[in-house]
């Protein structure tokens, strides 16, 4: 074990040391030696292994007597292997707080897998030391997310584009109207949208944000081929007048106000040297690794202010026991016997989906496989995965009918696909298939070899605005993308247009986008299965954790109480 204080400073150097001496000699044994032998294996000269071997005894790792006169060989004892050393000054760096440097001195010797899984053994007594220095711990189920607001289709990655990006317009949950952010002032001119871009915006390299690099982003988002590009159709032209943006629509329609308050018409700015674009959000990326990362505060920012001064976020497996945290984050449906936070999503759900091709089940099969699905979701309905009847909870009460008048059971092989996050409830859900009769083989998202397959099970979370979100969903999503044949979605978008252009009111839109849901389920093309729901253990300490529709917390809104 260590010494204590006036034990001489332990570098990563005198580490590498004992780990080079625990290779060559046997742990707790007086194993003889002497000074020529352990040039050699240390790879040094014989003057700076006496100076060495004085060095290790002084920290307390080894016990080392001299030989004296010509012949006698010197004894060397270690005291503690290399890896109990390198945990114990990985879990003292940890309980101090210093999370970065323990990770980094993990990753120097190899030992990436082991820290990672006991920091959230570690993080108790750390959390005291962080909230002095304002530093957040979060442990999160997942890898670092997709961090380019363009690209970006997971729910995991929504908490950090919040933070990172903003958006020209922001949707108030309050009033459930848009007000100007980026763009301070905004107006219709017949086709067009003029958004005057405000004067004191900088991204986080320091370049200041002009009119020409919201209308590049914008450009993009028209041009580019990516997961929500249906909702761009309506811009013709982007344009810049001094500071002024201009939008010339196919037709003036107040949904683009919504399309442009919506997380992924964040506006950013790309560079060469990173695939990560600079934002001009409240926190800045400070780090980024796959299983670690951190944000900082932007003190430059325009608006209001986070409170947290960093915040780090660690992979971890959150299933293994007790973990500690300020916040740790156990995913969708990933109900942890202990979290202090478990309660379903007020919209959003499981689903299955039935992918188009050739080869694809006949409306007989589906309507078994659905019958039997339906039956399992009431049969095993919980206050937290509660029977969905809709994707959103705003048709909640309309049911789920069935209309085909036959069915019967598949007979080849189904094919089912599972995504990386799918849960345990949904591997339920394949076994009662299996047991009524189907026979069925899992394939991995990571299998991609196996592009056809007959179901998927995954989800969909919604953001505040319901109506927007569910008109994302219907244009947007996997149901609409794998599941519909090239004219039938062409022929669906030609209808939604109409819809658009023809209801009164949001809550009429709401009603007419659900007749389109209803008929992608009476298809065979979707049908949903139960409520999502999420799970948090968050520390007595924080403050503003609220969660919005997505279940997902605001890291401007965080701060530490007394």
């Amino acid at each position: 074990m260590l010494k204590k204080q006036s034990s001489p400073f332990i570098s990563q150097v005198h580490l590498r040391r004992l780990e080079q001496l625990c290779k060559h000699y046997s742990l707790s044994l007086a194993n003889k030696t002497d000074i020529h032998t352990l040039a050699e294996q240390l790879h040094c000269s014989e003057r700076n292994v006496a100076k060495l071997m004085k060095t290790l005894e002084a920290i307390g790792w080894i016990k080392w007597k001299s030989g004296r006169g010509r012949g006698n060989k010197s004894e060397l004892t270690i005291l503690s292997s290399f890896e109990s050393v390198l945990l114990s000054i990985l879990e003292s760096h940890c309980r101090k707080g210093l999370l970065s440097e323990a990770s980094q001195y993990a990753e120097h010797f190899g030992y990436t897998d082991t820290f990672r899984a006991q920091l959230p053994n570690w993080l108790s007594e750390a959390q005291n030391h962080l909230k002095a220095k304002n530093v957040l711990i979060t442990l999160v189920p997942y890898t670092l997310p997709e961090l380019h607001p363009l690209w970006t289709s997971r729910a995991s990655s929504r908490f950090y584009i919040d933070a990172l990006f903003d958006t020209l317009l922001r949707y108030d949950q309050e009033t459930g109207t848009i007000k100007p952010h980026l763009a301070h002032h905004y107006e219709f001119r017949d086709n067009q949208l003029w958004l005057h871009i405000r004067p004191d915006v900088y991204f986080h390299n320091g370049e200041k944000m002009t009119a020409e690099h919201v209308a590049a982003c914008l450009r993009e988002r028209v041009r580019q081929s990516h997961t929500y590009q249906a909702l761009y159709r309506h811009i013709k032209e982007v344009e810049t007048k001094n500071m002024w943006v201009v939008i010339t629509m196919s037709h003036a329609h107040p949904i683009v106000l919504r399309i442009l308050a919506e997380m992924h018409s964040s506006i950013y700015l790309e560079h060469e040297s990173r695939s990560i674009p600079y934002g001009t959000g409240p926190f800045v990326l400070e780090a980024a690794e796959s299983c670690h990362w951190s944000l900082i505060k932007n003190n430059h920012y325009f608006a209001l202010n986070g409170f947290i001064d960093k915040a780090e976020f660690w992979t971890s497996d959150t299933a293994a026991g007790r973990v500690q945290g300020h916040i740790v984050h156990h995913g969708y449906s990933a109900i942890s016997r202990t979290a202090s936070v478990q309660k379903p999503l007020t919209t959003g759900c499981e689903v299955m989906e039935f992918p188009f091709h050739n080869q694809g089940l006949s409306i007989d099969e589906k309507t078994w496989i659905m019958h039997h699905s339906r039956e399992f979701c009431h049969r095993f309905s919980t206050e937290l995965a509660s029977v969905a009847n809709s994707i959103t909870n705003h048709h909640q009460d309309k049911g789920v009918y069935l209309y085909h008048p036959t069915m019967r059971i598949p007979t080849r092989t189904l094919r089912i696909r599972l995504s990386n996050c799918s849960k345990v409830r949904s591997k339920s859900l394949v076994d009662y298939l299996h047991e009524a009769g189907a026979d069925i083989v899992i394939i991995g998202e990571e299998d991609t070899d196996n592009d056809l397959y007959d179901i998927e099970l995954g989800g969909y979370v919604f953001q505040d605005d319901q109506v927007f979100s569910y008109y994302k969903w219907l244009l947007c999503s996997n149901v609409f993308k794998t599941c519909l044949s090239a004219q039938q979605q062409t022929t669906f978008i030609g209808i939604i247009d109409q819809l658009l252009i023809a209801s009164e009111s949001k809550h009429d839109f709401m009603n007419k986008l659900y007749r389109c849901e209803d008929w992608l389920i009476q298809q065979g093309v979707y049908i949903p299965l139960w409520r999502d729901s999420l799970s948090y253990d968050i520390d007595d300490s924080i403050q503003g954790a609220e969660t919005d529709s997505t279940g997902i917390m605001s890291l401007k809104k965080l701060w530490f109480c007394e």
